[in-house]
């Protein structure tokens, strides 16, 4: 059951988001049939100017009738849920629901979804959905694959640092604490290999790391270094004050959910307490080469960013 890259269609979700602004670039041309997932007009029109040739559809996963319209016709869907949103459960079942319909007719073939690193640590609710939804999708039936990504190195503002005469990185809990990080570039390649090989995938779960665990205070060193100026790694002066900063990172100054509060509350009482790590190997027997450190990954940006300055 080889991909038919003329005539299968892929469904991507949350295709304006930082996941598959990575993952679009690779498939865009290859796969001919691409419906591309969105919430916002905003998001629709960015996405339409950038891939003429893709469909471009507005969704609301939280309704089942929304979701079975845009899998209908899948051969393969890459899911990525909205992180911390509150009803990102909900989305994944009715996802999984819709698509459990079309495999048994047998239109779909593939369920790709991103999860999180560690789906067992319930303490963290945006990690405890995640694993609701696998379960869900393991006893559906269809053939999946979970990717199960760890701390993103692209959250690192890195054109600000780069701007600051005396650079400073605000993080939100205990700067000591230790992540694996991934690199979306590696996570990326990890997506389409999983599409392109199809059957060779199904079933799996994929831990995705790039690092071995780092602080943050080791980060700074490492930007540093790249830089070429000292990066300090600074701490917010209370928790109230980091989740505040948190939410506005993620969300603006738009308001948020009771639920969205929560999670992110538990999440930096989590990180001030224990570390969120993992191991390379999977990754990079997965895309074929060394993953991406994060001093790497660190020139990259900044030679992309000094180019866009020229």
């Amino acid at each position: 059951m080889p991909v038919d890259y003329q005539n299968d269609l892929l469904v991507i979700t949350c295709a304006s988001g930082r996941q598959a602004s990575h993952v679009l670039p690779l498939v865009a041309g290859r796969w001919k049939r691409l419906r591309l997932v969105v919430n916002s007009e905003s998001s629709q029109s960015r996405l339409k100017k950038a891939y003429p040739d893709a469909e471009v559809v507005r969704a609301d996963l939280a309704l089942y009738t929304e979701t079975d319209k845009i899998l209908n016709g899948a051969a393969a869907v890459f899911h990525v849920g909205p992180p911390f949103h509150p009803r990102e459960t909900e989305m994944g079942y009715n996802m999984i629901d819709s698509a459990t319909k079309y495999y048994k007719e047998g239109t779909l073939k593939h369920f790709v979804f991103t999860s999180v690193l560690n789906t067992q640590i319930r303490k963290m609710m945006n990690h405890d959905c995640k694993r609701y939804i696998e379960e869900r999708l393991i006893e559906s039936g269809i053939d999946y694959t979970f990717l199960q990504p760890t701390h993103f190195m692209d959250l690192m503002p890195l054109p600000l640092l780069l701007s600051q005469e005396s650079p400073i990185y605000t993080c939100h809990w205990n700067p000591e604490t230790t992540f694996s990080f991934i690199a979306l570039r590696d996570l990326a390649e990890a997506v389409v290999r999983v599409l392109d090989e199809r059957e060779k995938h199904f079933l799996a779960q994929y831990p995705i790391v790039s690092t071995a665990p780092l602080s943050y205070t080791e980060v700074g060193k490492i930007l540093s270094k790249v830089i070429g100026k000292e990066v300090k790694i600074a701490r917010t002066a209370s928790f109230e004050e980091s989740v505040e900063s948190f939410l506005k990172l993620l969300f603006g100054n738009a308001p948020v959910d009771y639920i969205t509060r929560d999670t992110t509350e538990r999440m930096l009482l989590y990180y001030n307490e224990h570390r969120l790590a993992g191991n390379p190997n999977v990754l990079e027997w997965l895309i074929g080469r060394k993953a991406t450190s994060y001093e790497e990954w660190a020139k990259l940006n900044v030679q992309e960013i000094q180019k866009q300055k020229q």
